[in-house]
């Protein structure tokens, strides 16, 4: 080979070397700007993750003070439930013992009903009777006229008896014993009419009692039916607030039951976010080793540029 062709492929050579010299300064140049673009992405990354690891931590915990809060919630939602259903069974047998009390009452009302009705009739037998004893007052006044007359009668008899003398004795022992009947009619019936007028007073005395007792049995009963409406309307309320309460005790049976799903949800929450936290932990340690990594490459592409200007350095000196 002679020495003109061994220059022209040294030449070609030491300018192939300097082509790929230039080449790899610039793809040194570009990986160390990239590597220090991707370092502060990484950096950046790294501490946006160590943000996000201790908002993750944060949000544990709150989940972790939220589960507490909700199981106290559940706790306490479980109680009232428990207090509402023995309200509602105290409101039941409320209920049946207001029932009770009104079926009482209504027996009660009937009871006077019939003592009023009872004391009517004995206000309508007794008038009856103050009404006779003025029917007989009236005839023993008659009998009393009449035994007056008849002892007038036989006091006449008497002086007509003493004209006839002799004949007219039988005729006046007859007269004198009419005389005496007609006394003992007058009497009698003097007594009777005595007895007739205490007979009226203390009838007109029953009747005033029993009057005053039909006034106050009608009183009772209006007060006992209005102790009955009084219970009727008791037992109506307490039958409104034993449904009530029963729509209660199942709305918190409702609630115990939701509030246990979300305990159950806020767990797998916890779980959930206990794996969010550590593996942002896991990502950060990543994100630091591809940091080191980073600069590693950086510091390597840095040399690398390096070597391939002093090559370029080098080659200037070749002048064939």
């Amino acid at each position: 080979m002679s020495f003109n062709q061994m220059t022209k492929n040294l030449r070609d050579v030491l300018e192939q070397v300097a082509m790929n010299a230039e080449q790899v300064a610039a793809s040194s140049e570009q990986l160390t700007a990239s590597a220090e673009q991707t370092s502060k992405a990484t950096e950046q990354i790294a501490l946006t993750i160590q943000n996000v690891a201790s908002g993750v931590e944060k949000q544990v915990q709150s989940v972790e003070e939220t589960s507490e809060t909700i199981d106290q919630m559940s706790d306490g939602i479980q109680k009232i439930s428990e207090r509402a259903q023995n309200v509602s069974t105290i409101a039941v047998q409320t209920s049946e013992k207001a029932s009770e009390g009104g079926k009482t009452i209504q027996t009660a009302v009937t009871q006077m009903n019939t003592v009023n009705n009872t004391v009517e009739r004995l206000a309508g037998i007794v008038k009856g009777l103050g009404d006779r004893s003025k029917q007989i007052g009236k005839i023993t006044e008659v009998i009393s006229g009449i035994a007056e007359q008849t002892n007038l009668l036989a006091l006449n008899a008497a002086i007509e008896a003493a004209r006839a003398g002799e004949h007219g004795r039988g005729f006046a022992v007859v007269a004198d014993e009419v005389r005496k009947l007609a006394e003992q009619s007058a009497q009698s019936a003097q007594q009777i009419a005595s007895l007739i007028a205490t007979i009226q007073k203390e009838t007109n005395e029953a009747v005033q009692s029993m009057e005053t007792v039909r006034k106050e049995v009608e009183t009772g009963t209006a007060a006992i039916r209005t102790s009955g409406e009084a219970f009727q309307q008791i037992q109506t309320a307490v039958h409104e607030v034993a449904a009530q309460i029963q729509d209660v005790s199942a709305s918190v049976q409702q609630m115990s039951a939701a509030a246990e799903q979300v305990v159950q949800s806020m767990q797998l929450v916890t779980q959930i976010a206990e794996s969010a936290a550590s593996g942002t932990q896991e990502v950060s340690a990543a994100t630091e080793e591809q940091l080191a990594s980073m600069e590693e490459i950086s510091a390597s592409a840095a040399s690398l540029s390096k070597m391939a200007e002093d090559v370029q350095s080098l080659l200037k000196r070749f002048r064939v």
